[in-house]
């Protein structure tokens, strides 16, 4: 089973905005997850810069058969 978690992800260097709101939301769960989540959302950005020209998608074998 792959690992789908942010800490999971290749290139992840850990001072990122990503990595700082994963490990604020990794704890919560249920309707306190999307209250948080949300906040998340709403708050200013304070990371680095955002590579626009990345690209973290998984590539899927087309099945015609």
């Amino acid at each position: 089973m792959k690992d789908m978690s942010y800490a999971g992800k290749a290139g992840v260097t850990g001072d990122e905005y990503g990595a700082r709101a994963s490990k604020d939301l990794i704890v919560t769960r249920g309707k306190g997850f999307t209250k948080e989540k949300n906040k998340k959302k709403r708050g200013s950005y304070r990371g680095g810069a955002i590579d626009v020209y990345g690209s973290h998608s998984i590539k899927f074998d087309d099945d015609d058969d």
